[in-house]
Protein backbone atom coordinates (compact mmCIF):
# COMPACT_ATOMS: atom_id res chain seq x y z
CA UNK A 1 0.00 0.00 0.00
CA UNK A 2 2.99 2.42 0.94
CA UNK A 3 4.47 1.47 -2.83
CA UNK A 4 1.11 2.93 -4.13
CA UNK A 5 0.83 5.94 -2.43
CA UNK A 6 3.74 6.89 -2.79
CA UNK A 7 3.45 6.56 -6.79
CA UNK A 8 0.05 8.20 -6.46
CA UNK A 9 1.69 11.15 -4.68
CA UNK A 10 4.73 11.59 -7.40
CA UNK A 11 1.92 11.52 -9.84
CA UNK A 12 0.57 14.75 -8.51
CA UNK A 13 4.18 16.69 -8.34
CA UNK A 14 5.28 16.19 -11.32
CA UNK A 15 1.47 16.89 -12.88
CA UNK A 16 0.72 19.94 -10.35
CA UNK A 17 -2.09 22.21 -10.32
CA UNK A 18 -0.45 25.16 -12.53
CA UNK A 19 0.07 22.20 -15.25
CA UNK A 20 -3.48 20.15 -16.19
CA UNK A 21 -2.01 16.82 -17.10
CA UNK A 22 -3.74 16.80 -21.10
CA UNK A 23 -4.24 13.39 -22.22
CA UNK A 24 -5.70 11.85 -25.79
CA UNK A 25 -6.05 8.47 -25.08
CA UNK A 26 -9.50 7.39 -24.84
CA UNK A 27 -10.76 5.83 -21.33
CA UNK A 28 -11.91 2.22 -21.70
CA UNK A 29 -14.60 0.99 -18.77
CA UNK A 30 -13.08 -1.86 -19.32
CA UNK A 31 -10.08 -1.72 -17.57
CA UNK A 32 -11.82 -0.89 -14.18
CA UNK A 33 -12.10 -5.28 -14.22
CA UNK A 34 -9.34 -6.33 -16.20
CA UNK A 35 -6.89 -6.53 -12.91
CA UNK A 36 -7.81 -9.27 -10.38
CA UNK A 37 -4.97 -7.73 -7.83
CA UNK A 38 -7.12 -5.50 -5.80
CA UNK A 39 -3.99 -2.89 -5.26
CA UNK A 40 -4.17 -2.96 -9.28
CA UNK A 41 -8.05 -2.06 -9.09
CA UNK A 42 -7.41 0.65 -6.76
CA UNK A 43 -4.01 2.33 -8.43
CA UNK A 44 -5.86 2.26 -11.92
CA UNK A 45 -9.21 3.76 -11.26
CA UNK A 46 -7.01 6.35 -9.24
CA UNK A 47 -5.94 7.40 -11.73
CA UNK A 48 -8.18 7.60 -14.06
CA UNK A 49 -10.62 9.81 -11.36
CA UNK A 50 -6.97 12.36 -11.25
CA UNK A 51 -7.13 12.20 -14.75
CA UNK A 52 -11.13 13.11 -14.98
CA UNK A 53 -10.30 15.99 -12.33
CA UNK A 54 -7.42 16.99 -14.41
CA UNK A 55 -9.47 17.52 -17.63
CA UNK A 56 -12.58 18.93 -15.95
CA UNK A 57 -14.89 16.04 -16.30
CA UNK A 58 -16.93 16.61 -13.75
CA UNK A 59 -19.44 14.33 -13.92
CA UNK A 60 -17.39 11.58 -15.02
CA UNK A 61 -15.43 12.48 -11.67
CA UNK A 62 -18.01 12.25 -8.90
CA UNK A 63 -18.68 8.92 -10.42
CA UNK A 64 -15.00 7.58 -10.13
CA UNK A 65 -14.95 9.25 -6.61
CA UNK A 66 -18.16 7.07 -5.71
CA UNK A 67 -16.59 3.80 -6.50
CA UNK A 68 -12.87 4.49 -5.50
CA UNK A 69 -13.47 5.32 -2.00
CA UNK A 70 -15.57 1.58 -1.48
CA UNK A 71 -12.60 0.33 -2.03
CA UNK A 72 -10.87 -0.55 0.87
CA UNK A 73 -7.19 0.25 -0.31
CA UNK A 74 -8.14 3.49 -1.30
CA UNK A 75 -5.87 6.89 -1.01
CA UNK A 76 -7.45 9.19 1.47
CA UNK A 77 -5.58 12.06 -0.26
CA UNK A 78 -6.61 11.63 -3.51
CA UNK A 79 -10.58 11.38 -2.13
CA UNK A 80 -9.81 14.95 -0.20
CA UNK A 81 -8.09 16.48 -3.28
CA UNK A 82 -11.34 15.38 -5.39
CA UNK A 83 -13.84 16.81 -3.10
CA UNK A 84 -11.86 19.48 -2.56
CA UNK A 85 -11.90 20.53 -6.92
CA UNK A 86 -15.50 19.32 -6.75
CA UNK A 87 -16.33 21.32 -4.35
CA UNK A 88 -14.92 24.62 -5.58
CA UNK A 89 -16.28 23.55 -8.83
CA UNK A 90 -19.88 23.60 -7.33
CA UNK A 91 -18.92 26.82 -5.85
CA UNK A 92 -19.32 25.59 -2.17
CA UNK A 93 -15.84 27.27 -1.33
CA UNK A 94 -15.39 26.51 2.40
CA UNK A 95 -15.96 23.14 1.94
CA UNK A 96 -13.17 23.20 -0.71
CA UNK A 97 -10.88 24.77 1.57
CA UNK A 98 -11.97 22.22 4.30
CA UNK A 99 -10.38 19.38 2.30
CA UNK A 100 -7.56 21.10 0.96
CA UNK A 101 -6.86 21.59 4.76
CA UNK A 102 -7.75 17.84 5.33
CA UNK A 103 -5.12 17.03 3.06
CA UNK A 104 -2.28 19.26 5.03
CA UNK A 105 -2.95 17.72 7.88
CA UNK A 106 -2.00 14.40 6.31
CA UNK A 107 0.84 15.40 4.70
CA UNK A 108 1.74 19.21 5.39
CA UNK A 109 4.06 19.21 2.82
CA UNK A 110 1.60 18.03 -0.23
CA UNK A 111 1.95 20.16 -2.96
CA UNK A 112 -1.28 20.00 -4.71
CA UNK A 113 -3.25 20.26 -1.76
CA UNK A 114 -0.77 23.98 -1.65
CA UNK A 115 -1.51 25.08 -5.24
CA UNK A 116 -5.20 24.88 -4.92
CA UNK A 117 -5.40 26.62 -1.59
CA UNK A 118 -3.25 29.42 -3.40
CA UNK A 119 -5.87 28.95 -6.06
CA UNK A 120 -8.74 29.11 -4.51
CA UNK A 121 -7.88 32.05 -2.11
CA UNK A 122 -6.75 33.97 -5.24
CA UNK A 123 -10.14 33.02 -6.54
CA UNK A 124 -11.61 34.53 -2.96
CA UNK A 125 -9.84 37.45 -3.21
CA UNK A 126 -8.11 36.35 0.39
CA UNK A 127 -4.60 37.58 -0.75
CA UNK A 128 -2.98 37.78 3.01
CA UNK A 129 -4.25 33.90 3.10
CA UNK A 130 -2.99 33.15 -0.04
CA UNK A 131 0.29 35.08 0.72
CA UNK A 132 0.98 32.97 3.94
CA UNK A 133 0.17 29.61 1.57
CA UNK A 134 2.99 31.03 -0.93
CA UNK A 135 5.54 31.60 1.94
CA UNK A 136 4.89 28.16 2.64
CA UNK A 137 5.44 26.82 -0.53
CA UNK A 138 8.18 28.21 -0.86
CA UNK A 139 10.03 26.99 1.98
CA UNK A 140 9.42 23.27 0.16
CA UNK A 141 13.26 21.52 -1.01
CA UNK A 142 13.65 20.30 -4.59
CA UNK A 143 10.78 21.67 -5.74
CA UNK A 144 10.56 21.34 -9.58
CA UNK A 145 11.27 23.93 -12.57
CA UNK A 146 7.56 24.54 -13.54
CA UNK A 147 6.58 24.72 -9.78
CA UNK A 148 9.40 27.46 -8.76
CA UNK A 149 7.72 29.38 -12.52
CA UNK A 150 4.74 29.19 -10.90
CA UNK A 151 5.48 30.24 -7.27
CA UNK A 152 7.04 33.55 -9.08
CA UNK A 153 4.12 34.08 -10.75
CA UNK A 154 2.27 34.73 -8.42
CA UNK A 155 4.48 36.38 -6.09
CA UNK A 156 4.64 38.87 -8.71
CA UNK A 157 0.93 39.17 -9.17
CA UNK A 158 0.20 39.07 -5.49
CA UNK A 159 2.89 41.88 -5.04
CA UNK A 160 0.24 44.63 -7.25
CA UNK A 161 -2.28 43.69 -4.01
CA UNK A 162 -0.08 45.38 -1.34
CA UNK A 163 3.16 47.21 -3.06
CA UNK A 164 2.43 50.58 -4.62
CA UNK A 165 2.07 50.93 -8.21
CA UNK A 166 3.96 53.58 -10.35
CA UNK A 167 3.49 54.67 -13.57
CA UNK A 168 5.22 56.94 -15.86
CA UNK A 169 4.34 57.70 -19.25
CA UNK A 170 6.45 60.58 -21.66
CA UNK A 171 4.67 61.12 -24.96
CA UNK A 172 5.32 63.68 -28.21
CA UNK A 173 2.57 64.36 -29.54
CA UNK A 174 1.16 66.37 -32.76
CA UNK A 175 -2.39 67.87 -32.73
CA UNK A 176 -3.97 69.63 -35.43
CA UNK A 177 -6.21 71.40 -33.87
CA UNK A 178 -5.74 71.89 -30.34
CA UNK A 179 -8.34 75.33 -30.27
CA UNK A 180 -10.67 73.09 -31.36
CA UNK A 181 -11.46 75.78 -34.18
CA UNK A 182 -14.27 74.86 -37.21
CA UNK A 183 -12.30 76.30 -39.68
CA UNK A 184 -15.45 76.77 -42.03
CA UNK A 185 -15.63 79.08 -45.47
CA UNK A 186 -17.40 82.35 -44.54
CA UNK A 187 -21.50 82.86 -43.67
CA UNK A 188 -23.11 85.47 -44.94
CA UNK A 189 -25.74 86.52 -42.23
CA UNK A 190 -27.00 89.60 -43.94
CA UNK A 191 -26.62 91.57 -47.04
CA UNK A 192 -27.44 95.22 -48.32
CA UNK A 193 -26.61 97.49 -50.86
CA UNK A 194 -24.90 99.25 -48.10
CA UNK A 195 -23.47 96.77 -45.93
CA UNK A 196 -22.82 93.00 -45.43
CA UNK A 197 -22.88 90.67 -41.92
CA UNK A 198 -20.97 87.58 -41.87
CA UNK A 199 -20.00 85.14 -39.64
CA UNK A 200 -16.74 83.08 -39.57
CA UNK A 201 -14.94 80.77 -36.82
CA UNK A 202 -11.57 80.80 -35.97
CA UNK A 203 -8.97 79.05 -37.49
CA UNK A 204 -7.06 76.02 -36.38
CA UNK A 205 -3.81 75.77 -34.64
CA UNK A 206 -1.66 73.17 -35.01
CA UNK A 207 1.41 72.37 -32.49
CA UNK A 208 3.72 69.73 -31.53
CA UNK A 209 4.06 68.78 -27.71
CA UNK A 210 5.53 66.83 -24.91
CA UNK A 211 3.29 65.57 -22.89
CA UNK A 212 4.43 64.18 -18.86
CA UNK A 213 2.05 61.64 -16.57
CA UNK A 214 3.24 60.21 -13.60
CA UNK A 215 0.55 58.39 -11.28
CA UNK A 216 0.89 56.65 -8.13
CA UNK A 217 -1.51 53.71 -6.35
CA UNK A 218 -1.36 52.11 -2.79
CA UNK A 219 -3.53 49.32 -1.38
CA UNK A 220 -4.10 48.92 2.08
CA UNK A 221 -5.82 45.39 2.57
CA UNK A 222 -7.22 46.33 5.84
CA UNK A 223 -9.03 42.70 6.20
CA UNK A 224 -9.71 39.96 3.32
CA UNK A 225 -12.83 42.16 2.20
CA UNK A 226 -11.91 45.50 2.95
CA UNK A 227 -9.40 47.46 1.47
CA UNK A 228 -8.45 50.95 1.56
CA UNK A 229 -6.11 52.84 -1.28
CA UNK A 230 -4.77 56.00 -2.30
CA UNK A 231 -4.15 57.05 -5.71
CA UNK A 232 -2.61 60.21 -7.27
CA UNK A 233 -1.38 61.79 -10.83
CA UNK A 234 -0.06 64.63 -12.43
CA UNK A 235 -0.13 65.80 -15.84
CA UNK A 236 1.76 68.84 -17.52
CA UNK A 237 1.53 69.20 -21.18
CA UNK A 238 3.64 71.81 -23.42
CA UNK A 239 2.40 73.33 -26.44
CA UNK A 240 5.97 73.68 -28.56
CA UNK A 241 3.57 76.52 -30.75
CA UNK A 242 0.78 77.70 -28.83
CA UNK A 243 2.31 77.64 -24.77
CA UNK A 244 -0.57 79.82 -24.06
CA UNK A 245 -2.37 76.75 -23.80
CA UNK A 246 -0.21 74.80 -21.47
CA UNK A 247 -1.21 73.69 -18.64
CA UNK A 248 -0.69 71.49 -15.46
CA UNK A 249 -3.17 69.16 -13.65
CA UNK A 250 -3.15 66.91 -10.47
CA UNK A 251 -5.82 64.83 -9.13
CA UNK A 252 -6.00 62.61 -5.79
CA UNK A 253 -8.00 60.26 -4.30
CA UNK A 254 -9.14 58.12 -1.16
CA UNK A 255 -10.99 54.60 -2.02
CA UNK A 256 -12.55 52.00 -0.11
CA UNK A 257 -13.37 48.72 -1.83
CA UNK A 258 -15.64 45.59 -0.25
CA UNK A 259 -15.09 42.83 -2.65
CA UNK A 260 -16.25 39.51 -2.44
CA UNK A 261 -15.53 36.61 -5.59
CA UNK A 262 -19.06 37.08 -7.53
CA UNK A 263 -19.13 41.06 -6.63
CA UNK A 264 -16.75 44.46 -5.39
CA UNK A 265 -17.93 47.71 -4.24
CA UNK A 266 -16.02 50.82 -4.46
CA UNK A 267 -16.13 54.41 -3.46
CA UNK A 268 -13.69 57.06 -3.79
CA UNK A 269 -13.90 60.84 -2.64
CA UNK A 270 -11.27 63.28 -4.81
CA UNK A 271 -9.86 66.10 -5.64
CA UNK A 272 -8.51 67.52 -8.60
CA UNK A 273 -6.98 71.11 -9.64
CA UNK A 274 -5.98 72.32 -13.28
CA UNK A 275 -3.42 75.21 -13.39
CA UNK A 276 -2.60 77.32 -16.69
CA UNK A 277 0.65 79.63 -16.78
CA UNK A 278 0.07 82.22 -14.66
CA UNK A 279 -2.86 80.76 -12.38
CA UNK A 280 -5.10 77.67 -11.70
CA UNK A 281 -8.27 77.62 -14.15
CA UNK A 282 -10.26 75.38 -11.76
CA UNK A 283 -10.68 73.36 -8.75
CA UNK A 284 -13.09 70.08 -8.61
CA UNK A 285 -13.47 67.82 -5.93
CA UNK A 286 -16.33 64.93 -5.89
CA UNK A 287 -16.95 61.20 -5.09
CA UNK A 288 -17.37 58.29 -7.24
CA UNK A 289 -19.00 54.84 -6.96
CA UNK A 290 -18.70 52.14 -8.79
CA UNK A 291 -20.10 48.17 -8.34
CA UNK A 292 -18.60 45.25 -10.65
CA UNK A 293 -20.62 42.17 -10.60
CA UNK A 294 -19.27 38.93 -12.08
CA UNK A 295 -21.26 37.38 -14.22
CA UNK A 296 -18.94 34.27 -14.80
CA UNK A 297 -15.48 34.11 -15.54
CA UNK A 298 -16.16 35.42 -19.10
CA UNK A 299 -18.14 38.20 -18.48
CA UNK A 300 -18.52 41.37 -16.36
CA UNK A 301 -21.06 44.25 -15.18
CA UNK A 302 -19.36 47.81 -13.94
CA UNK A 303 -21.96 50.15 -12.78
CA UNK A 304 -20.52 53.34 -11.77
CA UNK A 305 -22.17 57.27 -10.29
CA UNK A 306 -20.12 60.31 -10.00
CA UNK A 307 -20.98 63.92 -8.75
CA UNK A 308 -18.55 66.30 -9.47
CA UNK A 309 -18.55 70.06 -7.80
CA UNK A 310 -16.45 72.43 -10.57
CA UNK A 311 -15.45 76.01 -8.97
CA UNK A 312 -13.27 78.15 -11.56
CA UNK A 313 -10.88 81.04 -10.89
CA UNK A 314 -12.70 84.53 -10.23
CA UNK A 315 -13.05 85.65 -13.97
CA UNK A 316 -14.60 82.42 -15.30
CA UNK A 317 -17.01 82.08 -12.35
CA UNK A 318 -19.62 82.08 -14.92
CA UNK A 319 -18.56 78.20 -15.85
CA UNK A 320 -19.00 77.04 -12.47
CA UNK A 321 -20.84 73.51 -12.59
CA UNK A 322 -22.15 70.44 -10.96
CA UNK A 323 -22.39 67.30 -12.42
CA UNK A 324 -23.87 63.90 -12.43
CA UNK A 325 -22.79 61.17 -14.76
CA UNK A 326 -23.90 57.23 -14.81
CA UNK A 327 -22.24 54.27 -16.84
CA UNK A 328 -22.87 50.89 -17.45
CA UNK A 329 -19.90 48.91 -18.74
CA UNK A 330 -20.38 45.21 -20.13
CA UNK A 331 -16.67 43.51 -20.41
CA UNK A 332 -16.07 40.31 -22.66
CA UNK A 333 -13.33 38.47 -22.48
CA UNK A 334 -12.47 35.71 -24.78
CA UNK A 335 -10.40 32.68 -24.36
CA UNK A 336 -8.15 33.63 -26.77
CA UNK A 337 -7.52 36.44 -24.18
CA UNK A 338 -9.63 38.96 -26.69
CA UNK A 339 -11.06 41.72 -24.45
CA UNK A 340 -14.74 43.36 -25.94
CA UNK A 341 -16.13 46.64 -23.94
CA UNK A 342 -19.04 47.98 -24.46
CA UNK A 343 -20.53 51.16 -22.56
CA UNK A 344 -23.22 53.23 -22.25
CA UNK A 345 -23.05 56.50 -20.17
CA UNK A 346 -25.40 59.54 -19.85
CA UNK A 347 -24.12 62.81 -17.68
CA UNK A 348 -26.16 65.93 -16.77
CA UNK A 349 -24.53 69.35 -16.30
CA UNK A 350 -25.78 72.18 -14.13
CA UNK A 351 -23.62 75.54 -14.69
CA UNK A 352 -23.99 79.12 -12.94
CA UNK A 353 -24.76 80.29 -16.70
CA UNK A 354 -28.17 78.28 -17.33
CA UNK A 355 -27.84 78.49 -21.08
CA UNK A 356 -25.00 75.83 -20.51
CA UNK A 357 -26.88 73.47 -18.80
CA UNK A 358 -26.77 70.34 -20.83
CA UNK A 359 -28.12 66.83 -20.95
CA UNK A 360 -25.19 63.88 -22.45
CA UNK A 361 -26.13 60.71 -23.93
CA UNK A 362 -23.02 58.02 -25.22
CA UNK A 363 -22.14 55.08 -26.35
CA UNK A 364 -18.63 53.19 -26.68
CA UNK A 365 -17.55 50.28 -27.93
CA UNK A 366 -14.07 48.35 -28.10
CA UNK A 367 -11.70 45.81 -28.10
CA UNK A 368 -8.00 44.96 -27.07
CA UNK A 369 -6.49 42.40 -28.58
CA UNK A 370 -3.18 40.66 -27.86
CA UNK A 371 -0.71 40.15 -30.92
CA UNK A 372 1.58 37.98 -28.78
CA UNK A 373 2.84 38.19 -25.47
CA UNK A 374 3.87 41.89 -25.54
CA UNK A 375 2.12 42.96 -28.76
CA UNK A 376 -1.05 44.95 -27.86
CA UNK A 377 -3.36 46.31 -30.29
CA UNK A 378 -7.19 48.13 -29.04
CA UNK A 379 -9.47 50.25 -31.19
CA UNK A 380 -12.33 52.38 -29.39
CA UNK A 381 -15.36 53.89 -31.42
CA UNK A 382 -17.26 56.68 -29.21
CA UNK A 383 -20.61 58.61 -30.11
CA UNK A 384 -21.85 61.43 -27.86
CA UNK A 385 -24.82 63.13 -28.13
CA UNK A 386 -24.95 66.54 -26.49
CA UNK A 387 -28.61 69.52 -26.11
CA UNK A 388 -28.41 72.31 -24.15
CA UNK A 389 -31.86 72.96 -21.94
CA UNK A 390 -32.51 76.77 -23.07
CA UNK A 391 -32.91 78.23 -26.29
CA UNK A 392 -30.25 80.71 -26.57
CA UNK A 393 -31.36 84.61 -27.58
CA UNK A 394 -27.81 84.79 -29.33
CA UNK A 395 -27.93 82.11 -31.04
CA UNK A 396 -31.28 81.99 -31.20
CA UNK A 397 -31.82 78.18 -30.91
CA UNK A 398 -30.68 75.55 -28.86
CA UNK A 399 -27.58 74.25 -29.13
CA UNK A 400 -26.64 70.40 -30.10
CA UNK A 401 -23.65 68.43 -30.42
CA UNK A 402 -22.98 64.98 -31.66
CA UNK A 403 -19.27 64.11 -31.36
CA UNK A 404 -17.48 60.89 -32.59
CA UNK A 405 -13.95 59.70 -31.66
CA UNK A 406 -12.55 56.76 -33.06
CA UNK A 407 -8.88 55.94 -31.24
CA UNK A 408 -6.19 53.17 -31.83
CA UNK A 409 -3.57 52.49 -29.57
CA UNK A 410 -0.73 49.61 -30.47
CA UNK A 411 1.88 49.35 -27.58
CA UNK A 412 4.91 46.36 -27.09
CA UNK A 413 4.94 45.98 -23.19
CA UNK A 414 8.49 44.48 -24.14
CA UNK A 415 11.43 46.89 -22.27
CA UNK A 416 14.13 48.54 -24.41
CA UNK A 417 15.41 51.16 -22.77
CA UNK A 418 15.97 51.65 -18.87
CA UNK A 419 12.65 49.70 -18.47
CA UNK A 420 10.43 52.24 -21.16
CA UNK A 421 8.34 50.04 -23.48
CA UNK A 422 7.05 52.15 -26.75
CA UNK A 423 3.34 52.80 -27.75
CA UNK A 424 1.62 54.65 -30.11
CA UNK A 425 -2.10 56.03 -30.37
CA UNK A 426 -3.92 57.46 -33.16
CA UNK A 427 -7.05 59.64 -32.37
CA UNK A 428 -9.88 61.17 -34.57
CA UNK A 429 -12.42 63.52 -33.57
CA UNK A 430 -15.52 65.00 -35.19
CA UNK A 431 -17.90 67.03 -33.63
CA UNK A 432 -20.96 67.98 -35.48
CA UNK A 433 -23.16 70.76 -34.13
CA UNK A 434 -26.30 73.12 -35.54
CA UNK A 435 -23.83 76.14 -34.48
CA UNK A 436 -21.27 74.80 -36.77
CA UNK A 437 -19.44 78.16 -37.03
CA UNK A 438 -18.44 78.16 -33.56
CA UNK A 439 -18.52 74.97 -32.24
CA UNK A 440 -18.18 72.37 -34.98
CA UNK A 441 -14.75 71.35 -35.72
CA UNK A 442 -12.81 67.91 -36.53
CA UNK A 443 -9.11 67.11 -34.98
CA UNK A 444 -6.56 64.90 -35.85
CA UNK A 445 -3.84 63.73 -32.59
CA UNK A 446 -0.99 61.29 -33.16
CA UNK A 447 0.92 59.92 -29.84
CA UNK A 448 4.38 58.29 -29.68
CA UNK A 449 4.59 57.43 -25.93
CA UNK A 450 7.35 56.14 -23.58
CA UNK A 451 5.79 54.02 -20.85
CA UNK A 452 7.17 52.36 -17.65
CA UNK A 453 5.36 50.67 -14.48
CA UNK A 454 7.39 50.37 -11.56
Amino acid sequence: MRYYQKRMELFFIISALFFPLKINAKENNSVLTSYSSPQHQVAQIGQQLYRALQQQQWKKAEELLLNYQQLPLHETLLIDYAKALLAQTKGDFLQAEFYYQQQLKQKADFIPAQTGLIQLYFHLREYKKAQQQLNQLSNVVDLSKNITQSIEFYKVKLASYFQGQRFYQFSFFYNNNINHAPDLAEQIVSQSTQSKMTLRGAKPIASTGLTHYFSFYQPFIIHSHHTFSSYAYARYIDYHSHRSANFFALYTQLGYRYQKPQYQWLITPYYEIKKAQTQYEYQAWGSETKISYLINKNQTINLSFDYKIKKYQEELNNLNSQRLSYSANHDYYFNNKIHLVNQLNYQLGRKKNTLLNYQQYGIKTGVYYPLSVNWHISFFLQYQFKHFNNYNPLLKKRRKDNSFVFTTNIKNKSPFVLGFYPAIELRYTRRLSNVDWLYQYQQHEVLFKLEKQF
